[in-house]
């Protein structure tokens, strides 16, 4: 496409390509800014760092000074993805829990879904008391859990073990019931089953809310550190 057709496209389409191209290859972002003067444009506005998509950011280990700069930049922009993201890596790698449940809960108030489904089960998680019982339910509908489930599984990065977790984020897990085992609830006694194929592919009864949201934590707990990355940036 040559610059004189850029020049008609709208700057909302512009923003939307420089943020697509940015996401996929950092080294791309530069070269376009250099090429077209409107992409140029955009690349210095608050409001495109404000907006960049990070979840799904490929980080290239040869542009890791680009990409370190991009996220402060995103960052120190105010950018929901990149305070929840360095949220995350508090809480789960640098054991930073109250600093990194802050970030994660600001995220999700600046309008991040991710955030919000991750800071009302995190809430849930360390409501759990001594019995296995959870007093602070989110506000969920059935549909949004399932919607971030899938999210989860798809589309974020996935695979870092490398690191040792949080103590009382794991110890959270002796005390929730597996629900695939827990056969304590009325609902068990219903002659007609209700199944749900919960997001790490495991194929599990339940009925009632209870049921339900133990089955969801219990997944939650096993499977969003996984999702967490290196933040490599330095304030």
């Amino acid at each position: 496409m040559s610059n004189f057709n850029l020049e008609s496209v709208p700057p909302s389409i512009l923003h939307k390509i420089l943020s697509k191209v940015a996401t996929n290859h950092i080294r791309d972002f530069g070269s376009a800014r250099i090429a077209f003067s409107g992409f140029n444009q955009i690349g210095r506005d608050d409001y495109f760092y404000q907006s960049a998509n990070l979840i799904g950011f490929n980080d290239w280990i040869d542009e890791v000074n680009a990409v370190r700069t991009f996220r402060l930049r995103c960052y120190q922009a105010g950018n929901p993805e990149a305070i929840y993201l360095r949220g995350m890596h508090e809480f789960f790698q640098l054991h930073l829990l109250d600093e990194g449940r802050e970030k994660i809960h600001l995220a999700a108030e600046r309008g991040l879904e991710l955030a919000k489904f991750v800071d009302g089960m995190l809430n849930l998680a360390f409501s759990v008391d001594d019995g296995g019982l959870f007093h602070k339910y989110p506000n969920f509908s059935r549909e949004f859990v399932h919607r971030m489930n899938c999210m989860i599984q798809t589309e974020l990065p996935s695979g870092h073990w490398g690191y040792d977790k949080p103590q009382e984020f794991m110890s959270l897990l002796e005390r929730i019931k597996n629900p695939i085992f827990s056969n304590d609830c009325w609902c068990s006694a219903i002659e007609e089953p209700v199944f749900v194929v919960s997001y790490n592919g495991s194929r599990t009864q339940w009925k009632c809310d209870r049921c339900f949201w133990q089955c969801e934590v219990w997944d939650f707990c096993n499977e969003i550190h996984l999702t967490t990355a290196n933040w490599p940036i330095e304030d």
